[in-house]
């Protein structure tokens, strides 16, 4: 529960640095049962925002929320050992503004189901452009769980992809 108060006040007092008034929503999401990480969905609240501040803080594409959720999960993990033999190696940190991750998710979902199809169909590969980082994780981790599918990152920022395959 410390880590998700040191979250959230971490990120309200970005915003208030920022020159934004307003305040930050913290919720435990289950954590991941491989790791002991937990899963954080900070929300900022809308109530003291104009809509041209929304749209900033937003950004074109969800460019400026992605670079606020890089920075929460780069700060907020710091402390978190880099050694990949430790189960608990840092916590996910997502944020959420105005409904706009919530329907980014849902886009996605219908993006990897759509990818699962073709794969299955044609057996090729299905290749994803213009991904964030965060996309392309999420992605990853969401076709998981089909034994059949397989994925993987390829090439460089800013023309990173996500190619998901038949596994053979």
């Amino acid at each position: 529960m410390e880590d998700a108060a040191i979250s959230g006040n971490w990120l309200q007092e970005v915003l208030r640095l920022m020159g934004y008034n307003t305040s930050v929503e913290v919720l435990t999401l289950e954590a991941s049962p491989e790791t002991s990480s937990n899963n954080y969905w900070l929300e900022i609240k809308t109530d003291n925002l104009q809509e041209s501040q929304i749209q900033r803080l937003t950004g074109e594409d969800g460019t400026s929320l992605d670079a606020l959720q890089y920075l929460a999960n780069t700060h907020l993990n710091r402390h978190f050992s880099q050694d990949a033999s430790q189960q608990h190696t840092h916590n996910f940190y997502t944020i959420e503004l105005n409904g706009y991750r919530s329907k980014r998710l849902t886009e996605l979902n219908s993006l990897a189901e759509n990818a699962v199809q073709q794969v299955r169909e044609n057996q090729n590969e299905f290749v994803m452009k213009h991904l964030s980082a965060a996309d392309r994780r999420y992605i990853h981790q969401l076709l998981e769980s089909f034994p059949d599918i397989e994925t993987h990152s390829q090439g460089r920022e800013p023309n990173r992809h996500l190619i998901v395959k038949f596994n053979s």
